[in-house]
């Protein structure tokens, strides 16, 4: 008998599960980063570069919560620039991201990320991430970056659908999140 998983895989292929993911998660880093651990589990991996470049990791939900609270994402407006996507080992599907974060600085920060999605019973979840800044930091061309009007916007949007997604942990409604 087929998991869930499994049925998915077969249905739906690693880009459209790519791409699905990338857009609810950068939405909910940027407007709800409270929830973004829900994305993980405990055994799942997160990897960030300090100011000196240097990698580190943190695992479990909690420490993961913890650190992405600590990174003041909801302060950026991240634009996505590229998301390449595999199938990868056991069903599982590897994400490049590339893109930049704009801040209240006016500063265009250029990041890369990758994504391990590990697939479970009720579709995947985030095994491992890494993201790193890239060098080049350059002044925004327009004025000041909003994220009210994004979020109040997507947020309406979202709310509008009784579950995020089939995808990702579809047992939790957005009341929940919120």
């Amino acid at each position: 008998m087929a998991t869930s998983t499994q049925s998915l895989s077969n249905t739906i292929s690693p880009e459209v599960v790519g791409n699905i993911f990338v857009g609810q998660y950068y939405h909910f880093l940027q407007c709800y980063p409270e929830v973004v651990f829900k994305f993980y589990q405990d055994s799942s991996v997160l990897s960030r570069s300090d100011s000196n470049g240097f990698i580190s990791s943190t695992t479990t939900m909690q420490a993961i919560n913890e650190k992405i609270l600590s990174m003041g994402y909801e302060d950026y407006k991240a634009e996505i620039k590229t998301a390449d996507v595999q199938k990868s080992h056991g069903d599982g599907i590897i994400v490049l991201v590339t893109g930049s974060l704009s801040g209240k600085d006016n500063l265009k920060r250029n990041f890369t990320q990758t994504f391990f999605l590990a697939p479970q019973d009720n579709g995947y979840f985030v095994l491992n991430d890494i993201f790193r800044y890239l060098e080049d930091v350059e002044p925004l061309t327009t004025n000041s970056v909003n994220q009210t009007d994004d979020c109040s916007v997507q947020s309406a949007l979202v709310s509008g659908r009784a579950k995020i997604s089939f995808l990702f942990r579809s047992d939790i409604t957005i009341d929940e999140l919120l």
